[in-house]
């Protein structure tokens, strides 16, 4: 797990470390990604490429199942380097 910091300018990295984290964090409340109900990932300078890295990583992460996701290109976020931030609602059943 990460100490904070972002993954300086690998677009990709920073998807995966984000998705870990988010695991990581579901894991503390007892809960999967299988309990995701919806996300929402904002992406800095969005295009079809980080749309494909993003889609690949989901896909990986939650299987054939991908909850509902709204998506935002914004022009940035809340420190320097940060290409993607992303944030979950999960269910306990």
């Amino acid at each position: 797990m990460s100490a904070g910091a972002p993954v300086p300018g690998d677009f990709a990295a920073q998807v995966e470390l984000s998705l870990t984290n988010l695991r990581h964090a579901l894991a503390g409340a007892g809960l999967g990604f299988e309990h995701v109900v919806r996300l929402g990932s904002y992406i800095v300078e969005h295009d079809l490429a980080k749309l494909e890295v993003l889609g690949k990583a989901l896909h990986a992460a939650f299987g054939d199942r991908l909850p509902a996701q709204t998506l935002s290109g914004v022009a940035a976020l809340a420190l320097p380097g940060m290409l993607f931030e992303i944030d979950a609602v999960a269910v306990r059943p």
